[in-house]
């Protein structure tokens, strides 16, 4: 079994030919699958207020932090303020990003054998191939994670010379999703400790540095050193048992539709741990402690998105540490991959191979409407029921309306709708109050406590209890307030030190109490939205 994972101690090259043609098969695939994912257009919205100068906000006048990827966010931000379209750029950034990651890789890999290897597993994976294009923040974390690995290479802390650029890396990982932490912390705490002098502290500052700077951002413009979606997603009420429990189908469905990137993360993680230094092996424990916590966390809805990053942590891992020869065991790796791969249908060749069977991908649903080279997309979205809802909202003038779903609808309502969403994503009073239950993963109902809906309506607190009636005070307080306010900083000290959970365990409030204004409940499913089980429901309040 060791031969498999034979180790060539010296780095070969990988001609300019081999690179060119393999990043452009990577880049070919990109191409031809590539699709906005809903969920994207949260963070779209957020970045059009943004050029139109109400701020990174989801509301206008509310400073509510919806997208969990505060790195990408910004380069959107910053890139769509020169080209002045943000579909087109959030797409074109990916192509850059996922070609880069593919350049490390191959470039770095240990001869042409690992590197085509290394390629195809890129391309029969449909968690890199569905999510590099999704314009989430993927396509980011996937360049930083391959490049945290090549710069540790090339320059290792025995050398003590621009280690800090592997740590660089990390830290930029890091708030490009916080929870990709738990990837890169054990690799950084093993970093800092091997260099030494001046190094150590270079790379510490490097490392900290960015998540330091954001969050101090974070904690003067919103509040909260935290996305208001891990509140939302986090903040659950579910034990840690319901949690496992949730995630379990998660797991499953990689499992069943996605062989390889299931494959490749296990072999990375138990070579590392089994026949590697001290480098693959906190880089191994990188992968345990991710795959532990999307466990805690009750998986997701959206299959293969949070298993994306750590399969090219895996791959890199791989191609950089195993040498392939063609007349041994580079067939065995390259045939059980193509046989893997072609096992439920091959997403490069299908662009949406289950459309019909499997409802966790979005790529299978979403392809058709936001397909870079779909046919049948169109420049406003409006042959998606969704879009088509959110321009009929800007065109008359809806004030406030409750909405589940609400990327693409937000997205095309524009700034002058007001949106209220059930499952608190963008809402920060909401995303303070546990969930119903059962819950589906990602989709965390919150039921509407009395008042609330004739509070946004009218732009006064209406909240029937007291406690929660405080809560909403002062999550106002810190998304409209101004910044230095006295009383908004004391309201951020109280949130932030779990004054949130002291009044929402004083409140009566029933979390499966979810209703639809002016229906009875019919529902409660865990699917369901405001009690019905109607995708497209949207329910004007003002």
């Amino acid at each position: 079994m060791r031969t498999l994972f034979h180790v060539n101690p010296f780095q070969p090259r990988v001609s300019a030919f081999w690179l060119a043609l393999l990043c452009a098969l990577v880049g070919w695939a990109f191409v031809r699958t590539a699709a906005v994912t809903e969920d994207a257009f949260i963070t779209f919205r957020v970045v059009d207020n943004a050029l139109h100068g109400y701020g990174l906000v989801w509301n206008i006048g509310e400073r509510v932090q919806p997208y969990t990827h505060p790195l990408w966010a910004l380069l959107l931000l910053t890139a769509s303020g020169v080209t002045g379209d943000i579909f087109q750029t959030a797409l074109l950034l990916s192509l850059l990003l996922t070609l880069t990651c593919a350049a490390l890789v191959v470039r770095h890999s240990q001869g042409v054998w690992t590197a085509i290897w290394a390629v195809l597993a890129l391309l029969f994976s449909e968690a890199f191939v569905e999510y590099s294009s999704a314009a989430l923040e993927n396509a980011l974390a996937n360049a930083l994670v391959a490049a945290m690995l090549v710069a540790w290479r090339v320059y290792p802390p025995e050398l003590g010379r621009r280690v800090w650029v592997a740590a660089l890396c990390g830290g930029l990982l890091v708030i490009t999703r916080h929870d990709f932490a738990l990837l890169a912390a054990p690799a950084m705490l093993v970093l800092f400790a091997k260099t030494q002098g001046r190094a150590r502290w270079a790379v510490l500052a490097a490392g900290a540095l960015p998540l330091v700077t954001w969050s101090a951002f974070s904690l003067i413009y919103y509040g909260s050193l935290w996305p208001n979606s891990a509140y939302a997603k986090l903040n659950n009420g579910l034990s840690l048992g319901e949690s496992f429990a949730a995630s379990e189908a998660y797991f499953a469905d990689l499992i069943k539709y996605d062989a390889v990137t299931a494959l490749v993360i296990v072999a990375a993680a138990l070579r590392a741990m089994w026949h590697g230094k001290w480098q693959m092996r906190s880089l191994a424990l990188g992968l345990v402690l991710y795959l532990g916590y999307l466990g805690t966390a009750g998986g997701d809805y959206m299959a293969g998105r949070l298993f994306c990053t750590p399969f090219v942590m895996a791959v890199a891992m791989l191609a950089m540490n195993v040498r392939l020869r063609w007349w041994w065991n580079a067939p065995l790796w390259i045939v059980l991959t193509l046989a893997l791969g072609l096992q439920r249908g091959w997403m490069v060749l299908n662009v949406h191979p289950h459309a019909e069977v499997r409802k966790m991908s979005q790529h299978a649903w979403m392809y058709p409407i936001t397909g870079w080279l779909s046919p049948q997309r169109m420049v406003d979205f409006r042959n998606m029921p969704w879009a088509e809802a959110g321009l009929k909202a800007k065109a008359e003038k809806h004030a406030v309306v409750a909405k589940c779903a609400v990327g693409l609808y937000g997205f095309e309502a524009g700034p002058g709708v007001f949106i209220v969403d059930p499952l608190a994503i963008t809402d920060g009073f909401l995303s303070r109050l546990p969930s119903k239950k059962p819950a589906y993963p990602g989709h965390y109902e919150r039921a509407f406590p009395a008042g609330y809906l004739q509070t946004v309506s009218a732009g006064q607190n209406q909240l029937i209890d007291p406690a929660l009636k405080t809560l909403y005070d002062q999550t106002q307080l810190l998304a409209r307030a101004p910044l230095f306010d006295a009383a908004r900083w004391r309201a951020i000290w109280s949130l932030n030190t779990g004054g949130a959970s002291a009044l929402v365990a004083q409140a009566k409030y029933d979390p499966n109490a979810t209703f639809t204004p002016g229906l009875s409940q019919s529902s409660n499913d865990m699917l369901s939205c405001m009690g019905q089980l109607d995708p497209l429901l949207t329910v004007r309040l003002r």
